[in-house]
This record gives structure tokens, sequence and C-alpha cells, in this order.
């Protein structure tokens, strides 16, 4: 389930339905600050205030706060008793807070929406950048950055989402936050699988999705076991099949057996990146929890 609050304040109370994980994204027009969270539980239990995060121009840093009732793991809220409200604390003005909950998997059946959107293609792998071969997060946000019409260096937008608690660029949180500077609303959700996913298609917004595989788990997929990989869905075949920008494959324009691609999708959390226009933030929030 997912909640959008904005305008907010200097604290902000979101309930959720209960849940034992949630990802709490925001957006800001800051360029520096630091965010803390309370966990209030099913069983009355109340947290700390924990440390979330911490970002200026040259750094961002995940805390990883943790205390008896609740953690946080980079960039996923955790407790082993249901949570039904988070607050977020701020000492500098968000655009806007939003609170992702999972949701329950339910059964798909080939998509109706026959259509692919034009998302421009792009690599992970630069020529200037041979070293680095990890940059499918930042390059599949450049993806939908470019889609709005919001181009951006590669590159560029490594050197604003990278996280030096983490120590990589795959921090969900810090890929919004980023987006979120530029028009945007930008969130990170949970979808319940591929026909949930179709409906933003439907709506011409594309989708980051997040998966992990073991070998064999995903034919034709770029390597052959990943602990976690972004691609951008940008449609679906005539046969109901996802096609993806894979910016992992040498093609990028890949398309993925929907069983198979929905299966590894669902089983690393169903989460997945979305942006949109401000205006369409309450359509955005329909969608997630349609």
């Amino acid at each position: 389930m997912l909640t959008i609050v904005h305008p907010t304040a200097d604290r902000t109370i979101v309930r959720i339905a209960p849940a034992h994980t949630a990802v709490v994204s925001w957006n800001t027009a800051a360029q520096s600050g630091r965010l803390e969270i309370t966990v209030y539980r099913a069983d009355g239990q109340v947290s700390s205030w924990l440390p979330y995060v911490a970002f200026s121009p040259g750094s961002r840093r995940s805390l990883s706060g943790r205390d008896e009732v609740a953690r946080i793991a980079t960039d996923i809220v955790e407790s082993t008793v249901p949570m039904v409200a988070i607050e977020i604390r701020s000492d500098v003005p968000l655009d806007a807070i939003a609170v992702s909950t999972p949701v329950h998997r339910r059964s798909s059946e080939p998509a109706t929406v026959r259509t692919a959107l034009d998302v421009p293609a792009l690599s992970q792998y630069l020529i200037a950048h041979p070293e680095e071969r990890g940059w499918c997060t930042p390059t599949s946000l450049a993806m939908l950055l470019a889609y709005w019409g919001k181009p951006h260096d590669i590159p560029q937008i490594v050197r604003n989402v990278y996280d030096d608690g983490y120590g990589g660029t795959g921090n969900w949180t810090f890929n919004m936050a980023y987006a979120g500077r530029f028009g945007l609303r930008a969130v990170l959700m949970h979808l319940a699988g591929l026909d949930h996913a179709a409906g933003f298609i439907a709506a011409g917004i594309p989708l980051a999705l997040s998966f992990s595989w073991a070998s064999g788990d995903l034919p034709g997929a770029p390597l052959d076991h990943s602990d976690g990989h972004l691609a951008v869905l940008r449609g679906f075949t005539r046969h109901g099949h996802p096609q993806l920008n894979d910016p992992a494959q040498a093609d990028i324009v890949t398309t993925y057996d929907r069983k198979a691609l929905e299966r590894v999708w669902q089983a690393h959390g169903g989460a997945a990146f979305a942006a949109v226009p401000l205006e369409r933030s309450s359509e955005l929030v329909r969608l997630a929890n349609d």
C-alpha cells in the first residue's frame, strides 16, 4: 500500500496497514538535511528516534538506526511485530513523504495492454567508465527522467545518489529523492504483479522494477545470477510478455517470459520506482492501491 503526504511538517506521522516492512521515500528541494524515524507497533511499543539518512551536496549516507523495537536496513524499515504507523522527523522542508508497504501477490493473467512506451534505451556499461559494472539503478532512473523530458548524464546521477553508508548507488530512497528535485513526484512502491503494473503502462507511466534471480531462474537474463537488479518496464507484447529496457543487456530492449519475470520480481518484494509530474500524484496513489 502506498501513502503520500504533501506538503509535510517538521514531524509527519503516516498511518499504515499493519506490516513488518516498509520503505519511506521523500522528495525535497533542500540540498542538505537529516531524517529520523519513529516506529509505532501493533503491540503498543514505540521505537526511539532512529537515524535514517543524512545528505549534503557532497555526500549521502544511510544511517541504519535500530533499537529493540525496530531497525532500518539501509532503506527498509523492519519490525518483528507489525508496524501500524511511522513518524518522520526532518530538519529541512520536505515536498512530500511516501510510505510503501508490501502488498499481497495476486494471480496474474496476460496483460490486456498491448503497447510499448517510448522510453529511451540506455546502457549501464559506459565506455568512459569501464570499471563500473553495477550502475543499473541510476541508469534505470536516467531512463525514467529522460522519458519525462528531463535527460541526465548517468555519472551525474551516480554522484547524486551514491550512498556512502551502503557503499553503492542502489539505495532506492536516494534515487527517488534525486528525481524529486526536477518537478516530479518520485516514490518507491510495492506492486502485486504484472497485471498491477500494466495499469501504469496503460496510463503512460513506465516503471523501474527491482528483481533478483539465481542461475536458471530467468531465461535470457544478462547475468547468470544477481542479488539485485533494476530494469524499466516499458510495455507488453501481444502475447502478454513484459518488454523491458534492461540496462545490462547488449540490445537493452528485452522481452522476458512473463511467469519467470513475475516470479523473480515478486520474490524480491515487488518493488518499483515510479515518477510522474506533480499534478499526477493522486493518480499515482490510485494506481498503486488499485
